[in-house]
């Protein structure tokens, strides 16, 4: 498995510096910032490679709002399942995002608390925290209530011996193109330049592996019939 180290090696070798140019520190700074950029555009891509979790959580009675978890936390959420019958597997539901200044004409957020159908759940989202509809009662299961499946943000690298983890140790060289363009912005001046060029092959490479990891969206080109049927004359 890759280690960071072999990446400033690269990153050096493109930038034309060694060591006391970029030098670890920096490294492990700007290394941290492809890391974060390149796993939220697996997310806007639809990308599931980002390191999907899967966290339950009991619920609590008469309390609808709850904290997301926090180790590993949550970068992008993907979805959440409530259970308000049973702990049953089949008989979770997934839950509708809802818009709390769109409402259903002449109704409250409270009404949506008390009478918003178990079976056909709601959350709203608000940064680090969610809020479930309805708002579980004594006559609900909070036992493992809630199921979320979300994009967890990843181990930042804390020194040059950090390992790369997948998807990016299938290509170190995305980290390492990016850690040379950052490394380039940093100078300024006619660096600036160098440093969009990097950038431009770090998005080369990120389009390469995007369409790499998108297994299963591209399927065998067959062959369609032409079909006239007499309308469109």
């Amino acid at each position: 498995m890759p280690v960071l180290s072999s990446v400033l090696t690269f990153a050096r070798t493109q930038a034309q510096t060694d060591s006391n140019g970029l030098n670890d520190a920096n490294g492990v700074v700007f290394g941290n910032e492809a890391l974060l950029d390149f796993r939220r555009r697996l997310i806007n891509a639809g990308v599931d490679a980002g390191q999907i979790n899967e966290f339950s959580q009991t619920g609590t009675v008469n309390t609808g709002i709850y904290s997301y978890p926090t180790n590993p936390s949550v970068m992008w959420l993907k979805t959440i399942e409530l259970n308000y019958a049973n702990t049953t597997a089949a008989d979770y539901k997934v839950a509708t995002q809802l818009d709390v200044s769109n409402l259903p004409a002449g109704k409250s957020v409270g009404w949506v608390r008390t009478n918003a159908n178990s079976q056909a759940p709601y959350f709203d989202d608000r940064g680090d925290e969610y809020e479930i509809f309805p708002t579980p009662t004594s006559a609900h299961n909070v036992t493992s209530l809630i199921s979320l499946f979300y994009y967890q943000t990843p181990i930042k690298y804390v020194s040059s011996a950090s390992s790369l983890v997948y998807p990016e140790s299938l290509d170190d060289t995305i980290i390492g193109w990016r850690i040379a363009a950052d490394y380039k912005y940093s100078l300024g001046g006619e660096n600036i330049k160098e440093g969009d060029a990097f950038n431009l092959k770090y998005e080369e490479r990120v389009k390469q592996l995007i369409a790499t990891l998108s297994r299963g969206s591209q399927q065998p080109i067959q062959a369609t019939p032409l079909q006239i049927d007499g309308w469109e004359f």
